[in-house]
């Protein structure tokens, strides 16, 4: 079986979109989570919140594009065929590996830590809220699923 990698990337793009609007749900709801954010202010001056916002969405896109077309790239190199099965796992161990990254990110990131302007997540995000962990679980099990039947529909599986 053979996978179309930018088929791939589009799939990942959509679900980035559906987690993005989930996310900014949060957000609404009070909770800390915004990815574009975190990513935008580890690059350019946090006081400008349009520059912030435009690098962070671009680089949250790129991201999502990327992991698409890695989702693809390994499952069908496996011999698996994309589904949404295939996607609650992908997406789950996609969660587990950024959690683990946002602990790291007060080490790296210039506006993340004590005294910052940018709370230190910790592992998946348990300093933001109890909740957190479970949240980013759940958006990265939701992408791996969209993108998964998103590309299995373009692709005509």
């Amino acid at each position: 079986m053979n996978g179309n990698l930018l088929l791939g990337a589009a799939s990942g793009i959509v679900g980035t979109i559906i987690i993005t609007l989930l996310m900014y749900g949060l957000k609404i709801g009070g909770h800390k989570l915004d990815i574009p954010y975190l990513l935008g202010s580890r690059f350019t001056d946090i006081k400008n919140r349009s520059k912030v916002y435009t690098i962070g969405f671009v680089l949250h896109f790129i991201a999502g594009a990327a992991w698409g077309a890695m989702y693809i790239l390994t499952i069908t190199a496996m011999r698996v065929i994309p589904n949404w099965p295939v996607g609650i796992l992908w997406g789950f161990a996609h969660g587990i590996f950024v959690g683990v990254v946002m602990s790291t990110m007060a080490d790296s990131h210039p506006n993340i830590g004590e005294g910052k302007s940018i709370d230190d997540p910790g592992m998946l995000g348990h300093r933001w809220s109890e909740l957190m962990p479970y949240w980013i679980l759940g958006l990265h099990v939701i992408f791996g699923v969209v993108t998964l039947l998103t590309y299995r529909f373009l692709f005509n599986l």
